[in-house]
């Protein structure tokens, strides 16, 4: 004889709730994760891109023979053009130079420029001076292509300047 069992069943198992709940925070932690190491190198990635263009911006300078002005008072086109010095791990400088020829004996720092926290020079004590009219780019050391590479601590990011001035970022 068959009995029918009128008792419904209504939800989930305790079993089948934690499952759910492991898979879910699971995957949320995956997600974090790779949002963060992904915001890093976005950082990166517009750090470097940021600083080819300074250097860009410092030949601009050369070619458009841009006055140099000290405490408001104008210096002139500087003599030797203008510049883009590495010494610091987090900082890079604008300058004017007042020698021509390549020899770089600074006029006086133009611009300052920082870089975003946790983003860092590899390359230091490297100057790159762009001379007017042409520009003539000078390297410092007479090397006829400097390479630049900046940081996040988890991977690099790089920048050539050759002889002729093409700024590339390299992947």
């Amino acid at each position: 004889m068959l009995i029918n069992d009128t008792r419904k069943k209504h939800g989930f198992t305790l079993a089948e709730i934690l499952v759910s709940m492991f898979i879910i925070i699971t995957l949320t932690t995956l997600l974090l994760v790779n949002y963060h190491s992904t915001n890093k190198r976005s950082e990166l990635v517009m750090a470097t891109q940021k600083l080819a263009s300074d250097i860009r911006l410092t030949q601009e300078y050369a070619l458009g023979s841009k006055e140099f002005y000290f405490e408001e008072v104008s210096q002139g086109v500087p003599p030797g053009g203008w510049g883009i010095r590495f010494v610091q791990p987090d900082y890079v400088y604008i300058f004017a130079d007042n020698e021509p020829g390549g020899a770089t004996n600074i006029l006086g720092y133009y611009k300052t420029i920082n870089l975003p926290k946790g983003i860092s020079l590899i390359s230091n004590n490297v100057s790159i001076v762009f001379e007017q009219p042409n520009p003539t780019v000078y390297i410092e050391g007479g090397a006829s292509s400097v390479i630049i590479e900046l940081t996040n601590g988890e991977s690099n990011k790089r920048i050539k300047v050759n002889f002729l001035g093409l700024v590339d970022v390299m992947d």
